[in-house]
């Protein structure tokens, strides 16, 4: 299970273009090109390996006037989805600054 106090950190292979509010990623490694929307753009931007999920959820929770609950809920299953795919990896620690 994923915790929310993970840092999630970006896979320096996989390379992001936020493009009218969507991010195109293209992962070099899978051969693959992937698309997310609004709210999973803003997510591929704060994961930066500075902030914790919980952090991230707390971001969004303001910015879409969502649930926190479900925002927290929300950010879990969509840093597993992109854990599995290679896209990040979930830290228990931050990046040093």
């Amino acid at each position: 299970m994923i915790s929310l106090d993970s840092y999630p950190l970006p896979n320096p292979a996989v390379v992001g273009r936020i493009v009218e509010g969507e991010a195109v990623l293209v992962l070099p490694e899978q051969g693959q090109v992937k698309v997310l929307n609004e709210v999973g753009a803003r997510i591929w931007a704060l994961a930066d390996g500075t902030r914790t999920l919980r952090r991230i959820a707390a971001t969004l929770c303001h910015e879409y006037e969502v649930d926190l609950a479900q925002a927290e809920a929300d950010t879990c299953a969509f840093a597993a989805d992109l854990e599995a795919k290679g896209i990040i990896s979930l830290s228990p620690l931050p990046l040093p600054s």
